[in-house]
């Protein structure tokens, strides 16, 4: 089995996405045993939320002592006979996480998303995507500022990401190395779980106040401290603007070429 990717992402008018404290002294706790993950069961045999699309779910932090964060409704690989794919949990530690990256990945406008990587290889996604109902087209422009569609935010393994967006959609992904101190690297680790575990029950995705990239950009904030003011909340923006400002090196890039040899 391939080493777990853990990926944060925000969708930000990507249209069809994937279809789409503690203590300071606990993050920065010396250096321990590496990610392993925990055992996981395979796809339940009922779908929970069954009216929404099966390839985002709210996820959960069972437990969070000493550095060490249990997470459940983490999303792994895809059974693509029958489009389905395993639910379960991941064992992380903080003081093993080696780089904090921030995603882009195309179609439409983009899709923005944060990316943590892990000592042993693990990678986990956090993303933060429209709850769409099953079989519901994502309208970004009217639909998306009008409160259509619930907001749900996502965490998958990098493994399950790439084989999604680009083995199976034929999009590609970015993920730049963001230039942190090691003690904001924990944090935005710390703050972007916070967020993507917290009752969001009711909130509404909206493409220009409360989407992938405004939820990316405010976990960026709330663990650095630096406020990046966008007169267009587009994922490309971002991205750019990160750039110029220096928080962001040179992008690993994922397509059809080399998306399964990571």
């Amino acid at each position: 089995m391939r080493s777990v990717l853990l990926v944060l992402v925000f969708p930000f008018l990507a249209v069809n996405t994937y279809s789409q404290n503690n203590a300071l002294a606990d993050l920065l706790a010396v250096p321990g045993t590496e990610v392993m993950d925990v055992a996981v069961p395979g796809p339940v045999a009922v779908e929970t939320f069954p009216t929404y699309e099966q390839d985002r779910k709210p996820g959960k932090q069972l437990s969070n002592a000493n550095g060490v964060r249990v997470l459940d409704v983490v999303r792994f690989e895809r059974d693509a006979k029958n489009n389905t794919y395993r639910w379960g949990q991941l064992k992380i530690e903080d003081a093993a996480l080696e780089e904090v990256y921030f995603g882009f990945r195309s179609a439409s406008v983009g899709h923005n998303y944060l990316m943590f990587a892990f000592k042993g290889g693990a990678k986990l996604v956090v993303e933060v995507l429209p709850w769409k109902k099953k079989g519901e087209k994502f309208d970004p422009i009217v639909a998306g500022n009008t409160g259509k569609y619930d907001l749900v935010w996502n965490m998958v393994s990098f493994d399950s990401f790439l084989e999604t967006a680009v083995g199976s959609q034929g999009l590609y992904a970015d993920v730049y190395p963001m230039k942190l101190s090691r003690e904001e690297k924990l944090r935005m680790l710390d703050v972007a779980i916070a967020e993507a575990t917290r009752d969001y029950s009711g909130e509404k995705y909206n493409t220009l106040t409360n989407s992938c990239s405004s939820n990316a950009l405010k976990v960026f904030a709330k663990a650095t401290g630096h406020h990046l003011v966008l007169g267009r909340m587009l994922p490309s923006v971002v991205i750019k603007h990160l750039k110029a400002r220096g928080f962001l090196g040179e992008p690993l890039h994922y397509d059809s070429s080399n998306w399964n040899k990571q």
